[in-house]
């Protein structure tokens, strides 16, 4: 099942990942033949899927790949950090 709004489908994988962070994966995929990025997130028991194909939503993907990375490792994005990240990697104009 596919998720088609971002909100909503980044706060249902942000949940999945902190209900379970030892089973959860995140897995990106591009589809060159019609230039769709599809997102998946699951912890086994429960998938969150979503599917684009617009060029805005690139920055989206990006900030939820940083912000599950930085879950992943522990680190806390929060705030000036995160701001300051998103600037000096060019994510944020």
């Amino acid at each position: 099942m596919y998720i088609s709004n971002w909100d909503e489908f980044q706060k249902a994988a942000e949940e999945l990942y902190a209900a379970s962070p030892e089973t959860t994966r995140y897995v990106s995929g591009f589809r060159h033949t019609d230039g769709e990025l599809i997102l998946k997130v699951t912890d086994d028991r429960t998938i969150v899927k979503y599917k684009t194909n617009q060029a805005s939503d690139l920055r989206k993907f990006t900030t939820l790949n940083i912000s599950l990375m930085s879950k992943m490792q522990n680190k806390s994005m929060e705030g000036k950090d995160f701001h300051n990240y998103l600037i000096t990697t060019n994510f944020c104009e």
